[in-house]
């Protein structure tokens, strides 16, 4: 229900009045990736802030239709249930259209294509397939063919104020200091497009690590090739680029601790608080750049208005200096070490612990390789197969081991993030942020000076158990009787572990000696 004014009846009004509420209100929005982990945030918020459609495009899914598949998603997550919205509300706000990032002309209808081209102002383009490891030519085709194809899609729209693309702090990380600007791609992405037609998924394999090499994986290199597309359309559209650096759970807004997704930091917690990652390779004294996803959001709205407002008396430009390019993270305004994190998983963690785990809840990191391998020896591979071998014994399947490969597959996959330190300069976003006014600051939260890390791990851990390991608040206290046996369990067995792999280490140093230094005096 709305007021004449476009906003919220269910919502207090404002103390203050926000200039960037007030341009996004009454606006028509495009949004890709809506179902998708930010992607829903972005439609709580936009709708909440009273947009007058937001069209989102959406492929069918196993047989389920695109405004089915919306209806499923609104119905199933609380974040759309709370400020006193529901599935009728939003609905009454989002045009639903069937398309497809890997479809040539995003394979829209030309009816739905005409209706976009006649209504669309704003495009936020958020679809993006996140995952580190999927086959390159495939992540080509979403992440790169898919961005030309919305850049395409832009350039033909009537009404067209600004497109805003979604990238990640992480595009450029083969340069451990980035700033707010274009960089060069590692190849031409028409071309890398081209190639990746021409190739099978087994050529694709083959050829992966010999394409994206210095790039740790296959969706950084994507996402770098991307940025480039947008910049050769940069002097045709008004264009802002945001980077977010690794996205945790939602602060507050628009509920405590929201998450959807195992990805980066929520795994590590998740499964150090399971007990199943004991050992990171990670100096303590490096920073881990994490933003709650809210921040997210909200930084990304504030510094497209700036973008808008600056459009409308300049025009775009591809001047390093001047691009419209936005950092959001925290290691530069509010750093957050390793270490910090270690100690938050074992203090904060023991009073949140999971209901069902392995160990309790703790990890042990060094920047050592070699100790690295020698810690995950006695701390996940001797428990892994003393656990199984316990298990066969009483007739039950082994699962350890098992679950130590996909540990081994996680940690593999993000120890070229936690192993290094990156600085993410923001003085083009600090600048935003130092701008706002008293109403924006109100609404669009995305300070990271202002967050104090003991209240959001208190935050965040509590939204790991309700929206990840989905444990309902009744069970609590039981988990936490449960930790306190598991306590005692996990010393007893990890010291010996220990000791067993030490007394292997001098057992094998002592044959070694005896057989190639002794023998040899005799």
């Amino acid at each position: 229900m709305m007021d004449p004014r476009g906003m919220n009846l269910w919502e207090e009004e404002p103390i203050h009045p926000s200039p960037v509420a007030d341009y996004y209100r009454g606006k028509v929005v495009l949004l890709t990736g809506a179902t998708g982990f930010l992607g829903k945030l972005y439609m709580v918020k936009l709708v909440r802030l009273g947009v007058k459609e937001l069209i989102v495009i959406v492929r069918e899914k196993k047989g389920v239709q695109p405004k089915e598949r919306m209806v499923k998603i609104l119905e199933k997550e609380k974040l759309f249930k709370v400020h006193g919205l529901g599935e009728k509300q939003y609905m009454n706000t989002l045009t639903v259209i069937a398309g497809d990032m890997d479809v040539p002309g995003l394979g829209l209808s030309p009816e739905d294509l005409e209706y976009i081209r006649e209504r669309t102002e704003i495009v936020l383009h958020a679809a993006a397939d996140v995952r580190f490891d999927e086959a390159l030519n495939k992540i080509i085709i979403t992440n790169v063919q898919g961005t030309l194809e919305m850049l395409n899609l832009c350039v033909s729209l009537k009404k067209m104020e600004l497109m805003i693309y979604v990238s990640t702090a992480y595009a450029n990380c083969v340069t451990n200091t980035v700033y707010e600007k274009f960089y060069d791609p590692p190849v031409d992405p028409l071309k890398m497009m081209e190639l990746m037609k021409t190739v099978d998924d087994d050529q694709s394999e083959v050829l992966t690590d010999m394409i994206i090499r210095p790039w740790p994986n296959t969706y950084t290199y994507a996402k770098s090739l991307a940025e480039n597309l947008v910049k050769m359309y940069f002097d045709r559209m008004n264009i802002v680029i945001i980077r977010p650096t690794i996205v945790a759970t939602t602060m507050d807004d628009p509920i405590q601790g929201w998450t959807d997704n195992l990805y980066g930091l929520n795994g590590v917690i998740v499964g150090a608080g399971c007990g199943v990652l004991r050992v990171l390779h990670a100096s303590d004294s490096i920073k881990i750049d994490i933003i709650p996803a809210d921040f997210v959001i909200n930084g990304t709205l504030v510094a497209a208005y700036r973008a808008a407002e600056d459009y409308r008396h300049n025009a775009p430009s591809t001047d390093p200096d001047k691009v419209h390019i936005y950092h959001l993270g925290s290691a530069v305004d509010n750093p957050l070490t390793n270490a910090m994190i270690s100690r938050y998983t074992k203090t904060i963690g023991a009073s949140n612990p999971p209901l069902r785990s392995l160990w309790i809840g703790s990890y042990v990191s060094t920047k050592y390789a070699t100790f690295s391998m020698i810690l995950s020896i006695l701390l996940h591979f001797i428990p892994g197969v003393i656990i199984d071998a316990i298990l066969r014994f009483k007739g039950e399947r082994p699962m350890l081991m098992k679950i130590y490969r996909k540990v081994r597959k996680f940690t593999t996959m993000i120890e070229f993030f936690a192993g290094q330190e990156f600085i993410f300069v923001n003085d083009k976003m600090r600048q935003v942020m130092d701008s706002m006014t008293p109403g924006d600051k109100e609404q669009f939260q995305c300070d990271m000076k202002s967050l104090p890390w003991d209240d959001y791990f208190n935050i965040y851990f509590p939204g790991l158990k309700t929206y990840i390991l989905k444990e309902k608040t009744d069970t609590w206290e039981k988990a936490r009787q449960r930790y306190i046996r598991l306590d005692m369990i996990t010393n007893f067995v990890l010291r010996g572990s220990v000791v067993l792999g030490v007394y292997w280490i001098i057992y094998y140093v002592y044959i070694f000696i005896s057989q190639n230094i002794l023998g040899d005096s005799l």
